[in-house]
């Protein structure tokens, strides 16, 4: 690998970690609300879905 492509999979890398770290508390918002079907992000709801029961 030459120095030129591995420099841009340095900076690449870098600018990801930036954005995971950076957004974290809205995927894990997301992904809660994947689960629970309740958007919260800062404590507060933002979002509830209205689910369903299934009635047997």
């Amino acid at each position: 690998m030459t120095d030129e492509i591995s420099e841009i999979r340095n900076d690449l890398y870098k600018r990801a970690e930036f954005v995971l770290k950076t957004y974290k508390k809205y995927l894990d918002a997301l992904a809660e609300f994947d689960r629970s079907g309740v958007l919260k992000v800062d404590g507060k709801i933002l979002y509830v879905t209205k689910r369903e029961v299934n009635k047997g």
